[in-house]
């Protein structure tokens, strides 16, 4: 998905969340007395989560996953459509890429924050600190970093389920409830944002048969030599440091290949414009990869297609 940043100017005119109706209740509340218009038959009430991403594979990736663990959630594709919603609909908590076409995610952090306090989760590709720290900063609650998994993003939603619940009760001054979601994961160790210490990567990959030696440039399978291109061997790389998560097109194309380039055509450097061929050729090297991998191409053990969204390395 797109990352540059896009910085507003000193004179940019300020961003305004729109007027609530006339008797509406302030973002992230609801009004006493009043039932939660996603509150089940059990009185349990169901988050809804605003998701701000304008790359559709991963939006798409992201509203499929809240639907099938069953959270109602919105959508947005650019920061003003976000700070709309987040004015007028009141979601429980906000899933937000910084990388948006109109104004940096930040910018909508900083807007947000103005006149709301819903817990707000960056997702985004920015791995580094001073990134971190500018969103953090900026009133973000928790940071994720593209690529991630499934478990890790729902695990960060419990979290900040878990926080809502004891603000609420707090407030009430009654002990938290364990929200349904919490509830599955009951016994699981909690996650938290940041790691103090990270284990550093390994120098061999294992996984099943399949051995990628890092520092010596070298693929095995089971025992036999694994003969790969370049072009192969990184796409084989990315996927298996990155065990159990989808990655999508987009990402894997300027991992792999580079940004993409117009100039590409004519002898530049790097990959040729136009998303279509970029998703061709991937698919090509692919296939090629699975055939020196997969004993039964047809039923791959070890690279998983997610289609129209990217590819998952798998633990054999």
């Amino acid at each position: 998905m797109g990352e540059a940043a896009f910085q507003m100017s000193s004179d940019a005119t300020p961003i305004e969340p729109p007027a609530p109706a006339p008797g509406a209740t302030a973002p992230g509340t609801t009004a006493p007395g009043t039932p939660a218009p996603d509150a089940t038959a059990s009185g349990t009430t169901v988050p809804t989560i605003l998701v701000v991403e304008d790359d559709p594979e991963v939006r798409t990736f992201v509203t499929a996953t809240l639907d099938a663990h069953g959270y109602a959630h919105q959508s947005a594709s650019t920061g003003r459509e976000a700070i709309a919603l987040a004015a007028t609909s009141a979601p429980d908590i906000i899933l937000l890429d910084l990388g948006l076409p109109d104004i940096d995610g930040i910018e909508v952090v900083r807007a947000i924050r103005a006149w709301s306090v819903v817990p707000i989760i960056v997702v985004s590709a920015r791995s580094e600190d001073a990134d971190k720290i500018g969103a953090l900063d900026a009133g973000a609650d928790d940071y994720v970093c593209k690529p991630f998994s499934v478990g890790e993003l729902l695990a960060r939603i419990r979290a900040t389920e878990r926080h809502l619940a004891i603000a609420t009760a707090a407030r009430a001054g009654a002990p938290a409830a364990a929200s349904p979601s919490n509830a599955v994961a009951a016994g699981a160790p909690g996650a938290t944002p940041f790691s103090a210490s990270a284990a550093p990567a390994p120098a061999v990959f294992r996984d099943g048969g399949l051995v990628i030696d890092y520092s010596a440039g070298v693929v095995t399978l089971d025992g036999a030599e694994v003969h790969l291109t370049p072009i192969e061997y990184r796409l084989l790389c990315l996927l298996s440091r990155n065990v159990g998560k989808v990655l999508t097109h987009r990402y894997i194309l300027d991992q792999v290949w580079g940004a993409r380039d117009d100039s590409a055509a004519a002898g530049g450097a790097g990959r040729p414009a136009g998303q279509a061929g970029d998703l061709a050729t991937l698919r090509v090297y692919m296939g090629s990869l699975r055939k020196k991998i997969e004993r039964d191409t047809a039923h791959p053990r070890y690279i998983q297609t997610h289609v129209g969204v990217g590819y998952r390395m798998m633990s054999v």
